[in-house]
Formats: C-alpha cells, structure tokens, sequence
C-alpha cells in the first residue's frame, strides 16, 4: 500500500466523523450574531477591511478618471455612435 493510500484510508473515517458530529448539532443552541460583534471584536479583521477599503477608492477612481479623461469613453448623445471621431 502507497503512503497516499494508507493516508486517505486513515484520515477519511475521522473526517466523516466529524461531519456527522457537526450536523447532528441542535440549532437553537447557536444565537445569531450582530455584525459588529461577529466582525469589529476580532482584530484581524482591520487588515482586512483597510485593504478592501483601499482597492474599493482605487477601482472607483481609477473609473472617474477615465470617464472624465479618456477619449474613447463616449457618454454624451452626439459622439456615443460615431466611429470617427471628429472631436476634440
């Protein structure tokens, strides 16, 4: 028998024990949570939330200056169906 044999024949009997466990919990033991209290108590949560933070300004600026700049972004009625552009 190869190691990733012997492996999966050991390692799949607990992990099916372990679901079974889990599922068979009763559910009114388990209280929902506020926001606030399932996410702003753990601390590692702040990485998280300055990160997406960050690339959350970063995508919608990025997109407001090339609404605002570029040339190939047609908003306005008279240029949005033309394939030449014949404006500055």
């Amino acid at each position: 028998m190869n190691a990733l044999t012997r492996a999966a024949t050991t390692q799949a009997p607990r992990v099916a024990a372990a679901a079974r466990a889990q599922s068979t919990l009763p559910l009114g033991k388990f209280k929902k949570e506020t926001f606030s209290k399932a996410w702003m108590q753990d601390s590692g949560t702040y990485p998280i939330l300055v990160i997406m933070s960050f690339a959350s300004f970063g995508w919608v600026g990025f997109l407001g200056y090339k609404m605002a700049y570029c040339p190939s972004v047609r908003i306005t009625n008279k240029t949005r169906g033309q394939v030449i552009r014949t404006w500055k």
